[in-house]
C-alpha cells in the first residue's frame, strides 16, 4: 500500500464486508469527484464513494450521538461525508446511497457508516448538472447542529 494515500479504519464493518475494517482512501478525478475505498488487506475489494456537496448540495446527514462516540469525536468540522456509490452500465446510470453516508473523522481516519432516520434513497442518480464543488454537503451533529465538511487531508 501506499504511505502516501490516507487510511481509513471502520469502527465497524461495512455490511457485506465483515473481515475489512482498514481501507486507502484513492482519488479516481483529478476534481475529486469519485474516489474509491480500496481493501488494505484485499487491493480487489473496492467501494466507489463520492463527496455530497456537488452532487447533493442540500444534503446533510444527521451523525447521532452513538456514531460520534463511536468515531470519538464530538468535533463536527472534522467530519467528512461519503456517499457510496452503485455504478450503472453507462456513467448516467450510477447512483448514491443517501440513506446510508461513510461518515469518516478526518483528524483520526476512523469511519462509520450512519444509516439516517429519514426515508432517503438508496439509489439516487448521480447524473445531473454539478454545482460549486465547495457548496453545502456537510453532516449534521444531531445534538447541536453544528455542520462541517472539507477534504480528507493527509494529517
Amino acid at each position: 500500500m501506499d504511505e502516501q494515500l490516507p487510511t481509513i479504519e471502520f469502527v465497524t464493518p461495512l455490511p457485506g464486508f465483515p473481515h475489512h475494517r482498514t481501507f486507502v482512501l484513492v482519488s479516481l478525478h483529478e476534481e475529486g469527484l469519485l474516489y474509491a475505498l480500496r481493501s488494505a488487506d484485499d487491493p480487489g475489494l473496492r467501494v466507489l464513494v463520492v463527496p455530497p456537496a456537488p452532487f447533493f448540495p442540500d444534503y446533510a446527514p444527521v451523525v447521532g450521538e452513538e456514531a460520534l462516540d463511536q468515531l470519538g469525536t464530538r468535533e463536527a468540522d472534522n467530519l467528512l461525508p461519503l456517499l457510496v456509490v452503485t455504478a450503472g452500465d453507462k456513467a448516467a446510470g450510477a447512483t448514491a446511497n443517501l440513506l446510508a453516508p461513510i461518515v469518516v473523522d478526518q483528524r483520526s481516519r476512523r469511519a462509520v457508516q450512519v444509516v439516517q432516520a429519514d426515508d432517503l434513497p438508496t439509489r439516487a442518480p448521480l447524473a445531473r448538472d454539478v454545482p460549486a464543488p465547495n457548496a453545502g454537503g456537510r453532516p449534521q451533529n444531531a445534538s447541536a447542529d453544528a455542520t462541517g465538511g472539507g477534504e480528507l487531508a493527509d494529517r
